[in-house]
């Protein structure tokens, strides 16, 4: 008479050889998970360190950025060669340490700008400004400022209520955190920064 059911060896389930397929897969999977984890640790870091983000907080680059948009900036490019003119750029408040500004270039290093009448002169020539709707006519606005080889001269767009290099002269490179590159956050407010044509 045939057995109905198989005997089974069970010194087979001791084999090491029998576990050894499902230790290798888990291992496999484990390692793949710690190399994903690493790949976006470093990534994180890597936006962090050359692309961070920043919040607007303030009035003062109205009515081309409000309060809480949020921006991406680039720091690659403040190493390899600094901003252009019309660049928005965020910078270490040269009165409050803790405190970070967003302000646009107006004059780049060696230049002389001018301010008269709230209207801006770069070597002489006078500035067109698209950007800006209302021009700073307090007296405090105007001057002349000499450029050093390593100096920005950085305004707001809305002149009439904006703490920058009206009031505390250019800035050296080294404080400039990077340039704004993109808006991502309101998603309708979202575009890629691009520096005015002069």
């Amino acid at each position: 008479m045939e057995d109905r059911y198989p005997i089974v060896d069970n010194n087979l389930f001791d084999d090491p050889a029998v576990h050894e397929p499902r230790r290798s897969r888990l291992a496999g999977w484990f390692k793949e998970l710690i190399q994903l984890v690493l790949i976006v640790v470093v990534m994180r870091v890597a936006m962090d360190v050359f692309l961070p983000r920043y919040v607007v907080d303030g009035a003062s680059m109205e009515p081309n950025f409000h309060t809480n948009e949020r921006v991406i900036v680039d720091r690659i490019t403040m190493v390899l060669g600094g901003p252009s003119r019309g660049d928005v750029v965020v910078l270490n408040s040269p009165t409050s340490p803790d405190e970070l500004l967003i302000k646009r270039v107006i004059g780049l290093p060696g230049e002389q700008i001018v301010i008269d009448d709230g209207y801006v002169y770069v070597n002489g020539a006078p500035l067109n400004e698209p950007y800006v709707t209302e021009l700073c006519t307090y007296p405090s606005c105007e001057g002349t400022w000499e450029l050093g080889d390593d100096e920005y001269f950085v305004l707001g767009d809305n002149r009439m209520h904006s703490l920058d290099s009206h009031s505390f002269g250019p800035v050296e490179a080294s404080a400039i955190q990077g340039i704004a590159r993109v808006r991502y956050w309101p998603l309708t407010q979202a575009d890629i920064l691009l520096a005015p044509e002069y």
